[in-house]
């Protein structure tokens, strides 16, 4: 309960997300009295991705980062939307011959704005441990089902409980606000999971880049599982619609009391596995009751149901990792995720050859499940041998620094001992004479006897290893750039990475917090406090604070102070 308690200052955020996802899905999946409402979920799902894209282009090609008052009117604007629509769906369902047309593009209309209603609420979390996201996202799911269902009890009334649910976001923004953001919260993060993988960002890149490919792979399976064997969506009986909602949050404990007592591998190899087998049972369930579907639904249900915990922690992942704006990494996990699987589920529905034909859709959902499990596993396995070779030549690398200053500190000795012997000498040299301090760049009896800094021994070792350095291949390369876990090219892009870099070699020197690292970084850039404090989406007076308390650790007192120091003792 300590522990808990911990995260408490979250609650307001996690509601926010919890009422977002609410409207979404009492308005596009009819709140799961069926697997989902067929072509008014998928279809309408295409035609919103298809405007997402196009977002998602335009932020890419220019770089655009939002501020927060940009960020908060796209919200207001996006909850307000979002309730209407949900408001007007059952008015459209009285209104008959027009109907269906109507009901589609709201339910297109409902599905964009409450996706980006839940963008917002993923932005809060960017920069969290790994034990702080898992508790976000699946505490966020299991509370949601619990609405969603109250919703499917009531009828028609569910729509206007899903409208006042999403309104409910409001009061939640202005309450979050006054809280910690989850950034804030110190948390356990494993060294294998997604936020603390590997120990250079380059390993991290690959498999997160990695995971997003396998999500979009298994989103297949999962749009054909839904309407299996015809496309058709599978209603539920009551006792299996209990059973597939107590087992999803049967499923986001478990999840989150493991991460609480910090097991390992939870959310990479334990995920994935989880989310093969329920694929696989689902499968299994329909071919053994083929006259009672509801059945095999459950699992596939509550396998999709996962998969919205597990895209959402994926997407913080991105938005923590990635120097683009937050919201290009949400709009790119949700047309990978809900894009594949929304095209499988129309292309059922749509090609007959293929929903007559289990067998095919069997082989190719197995196809896609073993797919995804080998480009995952595979990738997760490539990355631990990186992580273990690195560290070989880490050390392999140390050993050879150490010899070589051990060599250089032997000369230096000797070099001392003809200092010493010919001191009058050196007197005369008019070089040391004349020479400027050394401090300036100047001359010292000391090196015109041979002495070199160990210092400037480190300083050409790091220079080797950095030539050293092998880029990935162009394909991955160019992978890693689409979904924006490169870093920007521009000169403010190239200099931005390096102050971030600097100031992280400060913060382990200074033993900064993880927050004052990324105030330093931003404030050494020569910006403002209230800038800083956009940025990081913190108010002004917690930004005043944290670089008083930089001040503090480092015993600097300005920021030209600051970029000296880095200038003189970082790489």
């Amino acid at each position: 309960m300590k522990l808990l308690s911990l995260y408490i200052p979250l609650l307001p955020s996690i509601l926010g997300l919890c009422f977002a996802r609410a409207g979404l899905i009492v308005a596009g999946y009819g709140s799961y009295t069926r697997t989902d409402e067929g072509i008014f979920t998928d279809g309408s799902m295409l035609v919103a991705l298809s405007f997402m894209a196009v977002i998602m282009l335009v932020i890419g090609m220019r770089k655009i980062r939002l501020k927060k008052r940009t960020t908060n009117r796209i919200m207001r604007a996006c909850v307000a939307l979002e309730a209407l629509g949900v408001l007007l769906l059952p008015l459209a369902h009285i209104a008959g011959a027009f109907w269906p047309n109507v009901h589609f593009w709201l339910c297109a209309a409902v599905t964009f704005f409450a996706s980006f209603a839940i963008f917002y609420w993923l932005r809060r979390a960017r920069g969290c441990g790994s034990t702080t996201a898992v508790l976000y996202v699946f505490s966020a799911l299991a509370i949601s089902e619990v609405e969603i269902y109250v919703c499917s009890l009531i009828g028609t009334y569910g729509f206007y409980v899903a409208a006042a649910l999403a309104l409910l976001q409001f009061p939640c923004m202005l309450s979050a606000r006054k809280n910690k953001l989850a950034n804030d919260i110190e948390s356990f993060t494993p060294n294998d999971d997604f936020f603390g993988f590997a120990t250079t960002l380059l390993s991290s890149k690959r498999f997160l880049t990695a995971t997003a490919s396998s999500i979009g792979v298994l989103s297949i399976v999962d749009g054909f599982l839904r309407g299996y064997p015809d496309g058709t969506p599978i209603a539920f009986q009551p006792a299996t619609r209990v059973a597939y909602g107590l087992l999803t949050i049967a499923i986001c404990i478990i999840i989150i009391s493991l991460m609480m007592r910090k097991r390992k591998s939870v959310m990479t190899v334990g995920m994935f596995i989880l989310l093969e087998l329920f694929a696989c049972a689902a499968l299994v369930l329909y071919a053994a009751f083929p006259d009672m579907p509801d059945i095999g639904a459950v699992f596939t249900t509550t396998l999709n149901a996962l998969l919205v915990a597990f895209t959402w922690y994926i997407i913080i992942a991105f938005m923590s990792f990635g120097w683009r704006d937050p919201y290009y990494y949400a709009l790119g996990g949700w047309i990978v995720w809900l894009g594949c699987r929304a095209i499988a589920r129309v292309t059922l529905i749509n090609m007959q050859s293929l929903s007559t034909n289990d067998l095919l859709i069997n082989a190719i959902m197995g196809t896609c499940v073993v797919i995804s499990t080998q480009v995952a596993l595979g990738q997760f396995l490539k990355v631990s041998q990186m992580e273990a070779d690195e560290r070989h030549d880490l050390h392999v690398r140390s050993m050879e620094r150490l010899e070589k200053q051990l060599s250089r500190a032997q000369a230096d000795v000797e070099a001392l001992t003809i200092l010493k012997d010919n001191a009058g000498g050196y007197s005369e040299c008019s070089a040391c004479v004349n020479a400027a301090p050394v401090g300036a760049g100047g001359a010292s009896p000391l090196q015109c006897a041979g002495v070199m800094p160990i210092e400037s021994v480190d300083q050409d070792e790091t220079a080797d290893e950095s030539r050293n350095a092998q880029p990935g291949s162009k394909h991955g390369m160019r992978l890693v750039r689409l979904m924006g876990l490169d870093e920007g090219d521009s000169i403010a892009d190239i200099r931005k990475a390096t102050m971030r870099d600097n100031a992280e070699q400060m913060g382990k020197q200074f033993l900064l917090s993880d927050r004052e690292v990324e105030v330093l970084a931003l404030y050494a850039l020569g910006w403002t406090q209230k800038r800083v404090a956009e940025e990081l989406y913190i108010s002004p007076s917690t930004a005043h604070a944290h670089i008083k308390r930089i001040y503090a650790k480092t015993g600097l007192h300005s920021r030209q102070e600051i970029l000296d120091f880095m200038d003189q003792y970082t790489s």
